[in-house]
């Protein structure tokens, strides 16, 4: 058994790492910021073995003390608003310090941050920016540093499909940033999980990368016309172009009520796609599901 601190584990992926890694016996402490049912995730686990707890900044000397006592740190923590600061404060910052207090522990077996595809090629994201910068700060620090770099993640109650599927249902017009041609290669929740508990279980020493992709490459149009085919429903795509949808969302996400950000928008700008730079799936091996059928499957119950 291992003391494990997931930030960011009241999330959808955290849900899922929790429920994983419990059923191994680890004790998990959850460090969180903003309010989140405490209950729920006490539940993921047997009594007594998740612990949920509130502080204040990564300065807090309470959480100092659980990460020097932790053997295994998983950082789920991260953004797309920047109404609580930049990224590169919000991000890089809390990554910068929290390397540094992770550093000192002599019991810290592996550190696990979760990134995203693509983060490393040059954009105009300062999202992805401070990403990068963030994982560069792991491997010049900690030993051994995994980076996870996941696909869009898909599975019952993800954030990519919860804000599809409700458009789909009641619109007969879709709207489809840029020409639709961009390519993504979505990942099921499972897989990455079982990634990831397959990192701790087997002591995976050293830096390495590991793109969790899923088997199938497709565009947003052709996606967005698997899932009207399997609501059973005519939907027209209309596609908007990003020159247009920019501006207005600029100034909508400094409101509550913004459906997405500008570095969301980016998104649409470039393929999200594995580019084998490390490691994958393969190497632990894992053979990640088909991501369509999931879809479905999804919709469908």
């Amino acid at each position: 058994m291992k003391s494990i601190v997931i930030f960011g584990g009241a999330g959808f992926v955290g849900r899922h790492l929790i429920r994983r890694l419990s059923k191994k016996g680890h004790k998990i402490i959850v460090p969180y910021q903003k309010s989140i049912q405490e209950a729920k995730i006490r539940l993921l686990g047997v009594t007594g073995q998740i612990t949920p707890f509130r502080f204040s900044s990564i300065d807090d000397l309470r959480l100092k003390s659980v990460l020097q006592k932790s053997q295994i740190c998983i950082n789920l923590k991260t953004t797309y608003d920047q109404k609580n600061g930049s990224f590169e404060d919000t991000i890089f910052k809390f990554n910068q310090k929290l390397i540094n207090i992770l550093n000192s522990n002599t019991l810290l077996e592996q550190y696990i941050f979760f990134s995203g595809l693509g983060v490393n090629k040059e954009n105009n994201s300062s999202r992805s920016n401070a990403v990068f910068k963030s994982e560069k700060e792991a491997f010049n620090n900690i030993k051994n540093s995994i980076i996870i770099r996941p696909g869009v993640i898909i599975g019952g109650g993800d954030v990519f499909l919860q804000r599809l599927l409700p458009i789909f249902k009641l619109s007969f017009f879709i709207p489809l940033f840029g020409n639709g041609k961009i390519r993504f290669q979505p990942v099921f929740i499972d897989d990455v999980s079982l990634a990831v508990e397959k990192i701790i279980e087997e002591s995976i020493e050293g830096n390495n990368i590991y793109e969790l992709a899923g088997p199938i490459i497709i565009s947003y149009k052709d996606f967005y016309n698997h899932i009207s085919n399997c609501l059973n429903k005519t939907r027209v795509l209309t596609p908007v172009p990003l020159s247009f949808i920019k501006p207005l969302i600029g100034i909508a996400e400094k409101t509550p009520f913004s459906p997405l950000t500008s570095e969301q928008l980016l998104l649409f700008e470039k393929d999200n796609i594995s580019e084998n730079i490390d490691k994958s799936f393969k190497n632990l091996g894992i053979n990640p599901q088909d991501t369509l059928q999931i879809t479905r499957n999804i919709i469908e119950n």
